[in-house]
């Protein structure tokens, strides 16, 4: 196959990496292939705690995708991150027109942006993503692209997306002693959300959920744009770790009750039945009805999304949210979607998939969530990474030297 054709991703979760490849058809992904491997050892909270260990099992990984895909060596991938150690935030940029005529081109533009990017940052930390929300040429809002405007005043607001440097260098390291290199750190919740919103959902207010195994992360669209994201502390986990605690059973055995039987209201319990489940001793059968097992899952799901509420009532983006999409393994908890629509009081929440204008998936096993955000992230380089570049290629470098040759003849003639 084509070298420029393959494009692969690693999304480094919770304590979990998932591979995904695919192939740009017509600017369509193919999706090719997702696999997905544990990694308590090497990850916790998206940090790398071990880079030996990760290593082995990112190179595990890849080189099964190359034996199942066929005919590909991958040599670099897109990563996806995410951890408490991200951060984001909107900012706003100003920057008069210089010339006389006062029509906006591409240099306009680029010098809004970096204008509104510079923001003061610790050492250690640096930028990920710099999005574009919208621009205003002399105080009237709503021009997508201003390049051919005319105007005095050029403005733009954007979101801004930063991160720890020593702990994307770990993830780069994890990555190259695996024997590949690292095209982009992504962060992971911007492609899943680009790619499971429709363009609706983001003009009118949207916020994508993504429940991971130890993390949770939000984001919020409104007019089109990401207008707020944050990552926090609790997943999945936490609720398995309740039951496993609660009824003093080993964490794999609580995982598979929570999976199987749990659910996070019990009034969608059809019939209590009683669930058989193996003690810490691993030889001793106990039993628990739905419902008693539903009561330890109930108060840490409250809990995740009261925390997400919390967040969110304090921005402005909150009054934006008119439905509510949820992703990540997470999700697939019985009766998530009824207790999200519950705390936020929105009756509008679905399930995300990856949206088929975009993305093909042919393969029925990879139509799970535990793989979405890995395939989401195929998608950046084809169809997100061109949008915000059209922002961030000056003419300076082009352009402005023509000029200055044009000058310097114009001078000496």
């Amino acid at each position: 196959m084509d070298k420029e054709e393959i494009i692969t991703s690693l999304d480094i979760g919770s304590d979990s990496i998932t591979c995904a490849v695919g192939k740009n058809i017509d600017d369509k992904i193919e999706v090719l292939y997702a696999g997905s491997k544990q990694c308590k050892k090497g990850l916790k909270n998206g940090i790398v705690i071990n880079i030996s260990n990760l290593s082995n099992i990112c190179r595990e990984l890849l080189e099964e995708a190359e034996q199942e895909v066929g005919d590909i060596n991958i040599t670099d991938v897109y990563a996806g991150i995410r951890g408490s150690h991200i951060d984001s935030m909107n900012n706003h940029g100003v920057y008069t027109v210089p010339r006389s005529d006062k029509n906006i081109i591409s240099d306009d533009v680029y010098s809004v942006i970096e204008n509104a990017k510079a923001i003061h940052l610790p050492n250690e930390r640096t930028i990920i993503h710099v999005i574009p929300q919208e621009f205003s040429v002399d105080r009237e809002k709503g021009f997508e692209n201003p390049v051919g405007m005319e105007g005095n005043i050029l403005e733009t607001t954007v979101h801004i997306v930063t991160g720890n440097i020593s702990h994307l260098n770990n993830i780069s390291k994890t990555i190259a002693n695996a024997g590949f290199s690292i095209k982009e750190h992504i962060y992971h919740i911007y492609p899943l959300a680009e790619m499971t919103l429709s363009e609706e959902e983001k003009k009118l207010g949207t916020m994508i959920i993504d429940i991971g195994d130890q993390i949770t992360s939000i984001a919020i669209y409104y007019d089109g744009k990401i207008k707020f994201s944050k990552d926090i502390l609790l997943g999945s986990y936490h609720i398995t770790n309740d039951i496993a605690y609660a009824l003093h059973i080993p964490y794999d055995e609580a995982n598979k009750l929570k999976e199987i039987h749990g659910c996070t209201i019990s009034s969608i319990i059809a019939e209590d039945s009683e669930i058989e489940y193996i003690s810490m001793d691993k030889t001793t059968k106990k039993k628990i009805n739905k419902v008693a097992l539903c009561e330890y899952i109930k108060p840490r799901v409250e809990e995740i999304l009261m925390e997400i509420r919390a967040i969110i009532e304090k921005n402005e983006c909150f009054s934006y949210i008119n439905g509510i999409v949820i992703t990540g393994g997470g999700s697939l908890l019985k009766g998530m979607d009824r207790a999200i629509s519950k705390i936020f009081r929105i009756n509008d929440v679905r399930y995300g998939f990856a949206n088929p204008e975009y993305i093909t998936i042919k393969d029925n096993k990879y139509q799970n969530q535990k793989y979405l955000t890995a395939i989401s992230i195929l998608s950046y380089p084809v169809f997100i990474k061109p949008q915000l570049e059209q922002f961030f290629s000056s003419d300076i470098d082009s352009n402005g030297f023509n000029r200055f040759i044009n000058w310097l003849k114009n001078l000496f003639s």
